[in-house]
């Protein structure tokens, strides 16, 4: 077992007890558009980092690629990592594994292969995800109260565009088009440092052609005074004050794609900030009551933003196009995304009869249901959003069809407790197989 302490690594081991993690994966299209992604029609390299963790060197490690998507095939499914010491990592890029990606696979989602690997005696499967194209938003809620994110990431999920939801911030932004950032109402809400790197992967994401909506009741006017980041300039947006605590009706205006719209308002605003559109900003809501603005659109040359001082998701709706959906639909489209019909979403890729989360998003526990079939051993796995698995449930072969539940408490195998995020639970039955996303929030 290997002991690690912060900066200062210091290692030991107990048992030799074989045992590899992968690090890290990267998508070479140079045939393709070159972005680093696996897109629908692309034939890519692929290569992946492992670690060894374990107690014992490896010293003929060979990883075999497997797919089990109906959209993603391997060409080139070998690899020789040779010798692997221990504590050390090492990739294949000199021995890549192909993958091609089907040109009708749906973007946004995560296809699921895996990676067997072999040394001497030793053999281990690992579930390896590779993101299809690019996910049409992210839903980062740094929200103390939380609920219209929540909302927002529903609603958009129920008009067809592929996202993910989380409450940190991602390494890497560069498989959403567009994101959706929620950051609260005082006192209530989340204040962005400058030269944090929250603050420079938003600029960098706008400034590279990124599409964001941004919400947040101080963001623009009281938070750079008290030292925050100001995000005016990029979002077309000068705050000319705060207003008083009573925020509603919310209008939409004449000419923008919110014309028609209007809505009551049920979320904080305390001190929400007035806003004033310059430059090629232009208003999109308003509250007539108090006559200012809560809400600016930006189109520039290179990028779209969205900035609002109110709670999209505490918006009450009303009838026709006065709907929280209609207006986020309006805004993806703005961004220039189109929701898929829901004859293009792929659902489920087998009779593992569907799998039921509940609740989802979920705080401390979540329940996932499904029918385990008859004669079959069936396994139950779950795994992060880099393709580990955190833990695993194996149920043996009945006479009969029969309801299994299980309860997870958010812990890996040994009981530690596991970072808030996405999670995928993969439930497989002989050739069968069926994935559910997990939300696990604060």
């Amino acid at each position: 077992m290997a002991e690690v302490s912060a900066d200062n690594i210091s290692l030991s081991y107990s048992g030799p007890n074989p045992y590899v993690s992968i690090i890290s994966k990267t998508v070479l299209d140079l045939t393709g558009n070159n972005d680093g992604h696996l897109d629908p029609g692309e034939t890519a390299d692929l290569t992946v980092t492992l670690k060894n963790i374990g107690g014992v060197n490896f010293s003929t490690l060979t990883a075999t690629l497997v797919s089990d998507d109906p959209d993603v095939s391997v060409t080139d499914n070998s690899a020789i990592y040779g010798v692997i010491a221990i504590d050390s990592s090492k990739t294949n890029s000199s021995d890549p594994f192909t993958v091609v990606c089907s040109s009708s696979a749906q973007e946004g989602r995560e296809a699921l292969l895996k990676l067997i690997l072999r040394d001497g005696s030793y053999c281990d499967t690992m579930p390896l995800t590779l993101t299809i194209g690019m996910y049409d938003y992210l839903v980062l809620n740094t929200d103390p109260t939380p609920v219209s994110g929540f909302i927002i990431d529903s609603v958009l999920s129920t008009l067809g565009y592929s996202g993910v939801y989380t409450v940190e911030l991602p390494s890497d932004l560069s498989y959403f088009k567009s994101l959706f950032i929620c950051l609260g109402v005082w006192p209530d809400n989340t204040i962005i440092q400058p030269g944090s790197d929250y603050e420079t992967a938003l600029v960098n994401f706008i400034n590279s052609g990124g599409n964001v909506f941004m919400e947040g009741g101080d963001v623009w006017f009281n938070d750079p005074l008290a030292g925050g980041c100001n995000f005016g300039p990029l979002f077309g947006i000068q705050s000319s004050g705060e207003a008083s605590n009573n925020l509603g009706p919310v209008y939409g205006i004449s000419g923008a794609f919110t014309a028609g719209m209007n809505f009551g308002y049920a979320g904080e605003s305390n001190f929400i900030d007035c806003l004033n559109p310059v430059g090629n900003g232009f208003r999109i809501l308003r509250d007539p009551n108090d006559n200012y603005n809560c809400g600016v659109a930006n189109q520039t040359a290179d990028y779209k933003t969205v900035g609002m001082s109110c709670e999209l998701g505490m918006l009450t709706d009303y009838s026709g196009v006065s709907t929280r959906s209609a207006l986020l639909d309006s805004i993806m489209r703005f961004f220039g995304e189109e929701a898929n019909s829901a004859e293009e979403i792929p659902i489920k890729t087998g009779p593992v009869n569907p799998i039921s989360a509940f609740p989802n998003p979920f705080t401390e526990r979540i329940l996932i249901t499904f029918t385990a079939p008859t004669n079959v051993i069936s396994r139950a796995e779950i795994f992060d959003i880099s393709g580990r698995t955190v833990r695993e449930f194996t149920f043996g072969a009945s006479g009969v069809d029969r309801l299994v539940t299980i309860e997870w408490n958010g812990k890996d195998e040994q009981g530690n407790g596991l970072p808030r995020g996405v999670y995928f639970v993969k439930v497989s039955a002989g050739e069968n197989s069926d994935q559910e996303k997990m939300i696990f929030v604060e």
